[in-house]
């Protein structure tokens, strides 16, 4: 089977965010399971050439898109995890210090570089005379490749005849213009109506490759249900609902070969679930980090790492922080997003100065080492699609303690607390402070009863989210999608 995957980001060449976990992991996984693999994202500035040993593929071509000149691609090549992947080169639309603009803001002619990439990677197919049986698309910024495939608005050449997959990563992400933009599309006119790319008196690219599709996947189970529903589909509900047969939920996997306490190299000590006498070593380093007092063995370690956005409920724990503050908890909160969540968090740390610890530039080696030194991670999201973090926390022995929504729901099994003591984190409902204190008062009250804790955490670390999983579901979709499709 021919897979041709697309992605405006892949880890780790260019990431702003779990897309391009997803895109940097699945595609390898793929390829291991005996799918011919083939990979296209832009070539932004941010990538470091040497790096990813990068290196021309030989071939350049023109790309004719929104009524204006003829745009010269140059192809880059590296491999990934066995797989080629195409870096495609315009200086003018990608070699730009953000990948779709800057801190809380998008670049003006985010349409443009998104239509010439589309249009880059079909030629691309041209250009390699490469056939393939699935196109998998991911989010907005290549939701048009379905929708050129079943409009077929121009020459496609060899990709013409592929069954396509979309990937909705984030509902909240939909590449909406304005209405009047629509012939930038290149879509066909009928295209501009409710039944097509018309959404709310505007456009939207995401909702072009919706109605378009032979398939849509969305990141859980949980997810690809919530996101049918006036809550969860950001005015698309309607749409997915209609598409509810083709519409399926499969979680994302853990790169287990980067997220692993027996082998992270980032960690100051490597552990396993047998011994976990490196835990406690990356935990006084993650304190020391952080600038926090020393802790003794039974004062509890609670972080927080993510994006700093509504959607994560970080308003949750600054409102809740005070009565942490009452027990024997240091807390290390890091991230970087609203200017406003920022500034919420250093005044947290600033007045609880040693007990609360604050960093807010975003630093590879920092991640994995909270994510060791942990023993609670809290991830209190309104919504989460997936999530990672809480996949990787208990690969290493940290508690994940979560809201009730998408992914969440779907991987993080409560913790009983009785004689055999099942499960592996804490669960909580309600999308408000008061509910996230209450899992916090229950999980520091399992956490002073150590051999309960031992148990949730060899519980937690013996979970396999690996992505062989994940690839055995999506190769079995790819087939049925073919079927469909009479290939």
């Amino acid at each position: 089977m021919k897979v041709l995957f697309v992605s405006s980001e892949i880890a780790p060449l260019a990431k702003s965010g779990g897309l391009a976990d997803v895109a940097g992991s699945l595609p390898p996984a793929l390829a291991a399971r005996g799918a011919q693999v083939v990979m296209a994202m832009p070539l932004y500035g941010v990538v470091d050439r040497q790096a990813h040993n990068l290196e021309h593929a030989g071939l350049s071509y023109e790309v004719w898109a929104c009524g204006g000149w003829g745009r010269r691609i140059d192809v880059w090549r590296a491999r990934l995890g066995g797989c080629d992947c195409y870096l495609l080169e315009h200086n003018d639309l990608f070699d730009r210090p953000d990948l779709y603009g800057p801190p809380g803001g998008a670049y003006g002619d985010n349409l443009l570089r998104f239509v010439v990439f589309n249009k880059a990677v079909i030629e691309l197919c041209r250009a390699l005379n490469f056939a393939p049986d699935i196109v998998h698309a991911n989010d907005w910024q290549t939701a048009l490749l379905p929708a050129y495939i079943k409009s077929r608005p121009f020459d496609l050449g060899p990709i013409w005849s592929a069954a396509t997959v979309l990937t909705v990563h984030n509902m909240a992400y939909q590449g909406v213009y304005g209405r009047e933009m629509f012939g930038q599309t290149e879509l066909p006119a009928d295209m501009d109506s409710v039944g097509g790319a018309e959404y709310w008196g505007n456009i939207s690219l995401l909702k072009a490759g919706l109605v378009c599709a032979d398939a849509i996947t969305t990141v859980s189970p949980s997810y690809a249900w919530e996101i049918q529903t006036p809550e969860g589909g950001h005015g698309m509900d309607g749409v997915l609902h209609a598409r509810r047969d083709v519409l399926r939920g499969i979680l994302n996997g853990a790169d287990y070969d980067q997220w692993s306490p027996e082998k992270d190299r980032y960690l100051p000590a490597n552990y396993s679930a047998q011994d976990l006498t490196g835990k406690r070593i990356c935990r006084d380093k993650l304190l020391e980090a952080f600038g926090l007092e020393p802790a003794g063995e039974r004062t509890a370690v609670i972080g927080f790492l993510g994006r700093l956005t509504h959607q994560k409920g970080v308003d949750f724990i600054a409102e809740m922080a005070w009565r942490l503050m009452d027990q024997d908890v240091r807390l290390c909160l890091f991230g970087t997003g609203d200017q406003h969540l920022e500034g919420m968090l250093w005044r947290l740390g600033q007045e609880h100065a040693g007990r609360i610890g604050v960093r807010l530039a975003f630093q590879e080696d920092l991640a994995h080492l909270l994510t060791a030194g942990c023993d609670i991670l809290l991830m209190p999201s309104r919504y989460e699609p997936c999530g990672l973090s809480q996949l990787y926390a208990m690969r290493y022995g940290t508690a994940p303690l979560v809201r009730a929504t998408g992914g969440l729901k779907d991987t993080v099994e409560p913790f009983e607390p009785d004689g055999h003591g099942s499960g592996v984190g804490f669960v909580f409902h309600d999308a408000d402070a008061h509910s996230l204190w209450s899992a916090v008062r229950h999980a520091l009250w399992v956490f002073g009863q150590p051999d309960q804790w031992r148990i949730l955490q060899q519980n937690a670390m013996a979970r396999d989210f690996s992505w062989n999983q994940s690839a055995r579901q999506y190769l079995e979709l790819y087939e049925q999608t073919m079927a469909r499709r009479g290939r």
